[in-house]
């Protein structure tokens, strides 16, 4: 096949996967096309990723906006700049079938697309704010036209499925299709909970990431069972750090809670394989944003760190409680306490926990597997267009 990835930007160090499917398919013998905004340099991936990508055509789209359209009355202007897009679209991409990551993306292609003939089926994935938050602001009403002209629409868990059908998505053109990651890649190190018990989050510091709440329980199980002995880091940097911090020096836990900045990934993978346990308590933002299902939540899975969390969004499809991780409800500050209190005094088999969790990430949440699947439904998509009987 012809494949287009469609994205906003290549490579970015955010969305590794995108450039994993792209390697994927690219070994699976494709054509590949990226179509996107701009890029990072290249630099910023390996000798032999950038070896690989030599093989795929880059195109700039949407293509830079005239000056002279930045003087035209707006509705002027946006109407000559989306007929400069479709006959950009329609003169550099040549494809079987599009990908295009995230909702805004998959619209703007099913723009540039309208009356294109003969049909080129569009896939869309849809990740995160795109669908929770846009759907908490207008119900995902910007996304009539690609619900309307879109191929296959495709959500990292199964709550944005439903989201998508009851923004009016026709329920047979929608599915979840989960990310994965080189499961067999990760060191397998399973262990007992040490003393003191090391904890780990690395995120971006904004609200869903629920650390306002980790932080909360960790005050509560410091007042009720002092003779637990327990170290938390917090790497990562974002918007709420003073907020944190400041929560951190209310409840004198000074000591004991650390900010370690941005790690790489490496450092990341480090400390999390280095923790007894990492601590995610995901929640809904004010805004409606919900994470997917986050992939740092995949990675202790596969390295054996026991992963606490809760039952929000997608989080559920990939972590049983009491079986390949715990869960607690989001914002229960108690119930979160209880989790990590369970594994400090081993009444959770850490060990046991670790090896259904690799389980489940090696059998649901592989990198390979998910990216075989994802260009299998991609042929399906293609051959339907073809034969539409």
């Amino acid at each position: 096949m012809k494949i287009c990835f469609s994205v906003s930007t290549f490579p970015a160090r955010s969305q590794t996967f995108v450039t994993t499917q792209v390697l994927y398919a690219v070994r699976a013998g494709h054509e590949v096309t990226v179509a996107c905004r701009d890029g990072e340099p290249m630099s910023v991936l390996s000798s032999e990723t950038r070896a690989a990508l030599r093989d795929v055509t880059l195109v700039t789209w949407p293509p830079a906006q005239p000056a002279l359209l930045r003087g035209l009355p707006r509705r002027l202007g946006d109407r000559l700049r989306a007929r400069l897009e479709r006959r950009a679209w329609r003169r550099r991409v040549d494809a079987d079938v599009v990908i295009a990551h995230f909702g805004y993306r998959g619209a703007a292609v099913a723009r540039a697309q309208r009356d294109l003939r003969p049909h080129r089926p569009l896939v869309t994935v849809f990740h995160g704010r795109d669908v929770s938050v846009e759907h908490t602001r207008n119900g995902l009403a910007k996304y009539a036209d690609l619900f309307a002209e879109g191929d296959l629409h495709l959500t990292v868990n199964a709550p944005f499925a439903d989201l998508l059908v009851a923004g009016g998505a026709p329920p047979d053109r929608v599915a979840t299709h989960h990310l994965g990651i080189p499961v067999a890649r990760y060191d397998f190190t399973p262990r007992p909970t040490g003393t003191p018990m090391r904890l780990v989050a690395v995120c971006r510091l904004v609200a869903k990431k629920g650390l306002g709440v980790a932080i909360a329980a960790l005050a509560e199980l410091n007042a009720r069972h002092p003779e637990i002995d327990w170290r938390f880091e917090i790497g990562g940097d974002g918007p709420l750090e003073p907020e944190l911090r400041a929560q951190v020096a209310a409840a004198g836990l000074e000591e004991r809670v650390s900010f370690l900045g941005p790690l790489s990934h490496e450092d990341t993978l480090e400390r999390i394989a280095a923790a007894d346990a990492l601590v995610l308590p995901s929640v809904t933002a004010e805004d409606g944003d919900q994470e997917g299902i986050p992939v740092t939540l995949m990675e202790a899975m596969a390295l054996g760190t026991p992963v606490c969390t809760t039952r929000h969004s997608g989080i559920p499809e990939l972590v049983t409680h009491g079986e390949s991780g715990l869960l607690a409800d989001e914002g229960d500050v108690e119930a979160l306490a209880g989790n990590i209190r369970a594994l400090a005094e081993g009444r959770v088999d850490a060990v046991a926990l670790a090896h259904a969790a690799r389980a489940k990430v090696a059998r649901d949440f592989d990198e390979d597997r998910q990216n075989a699947a994802l260009l299998d439904r991609c042929a399906q998509v293609v051959a339907r267009s073809k034969d539409p009987a």
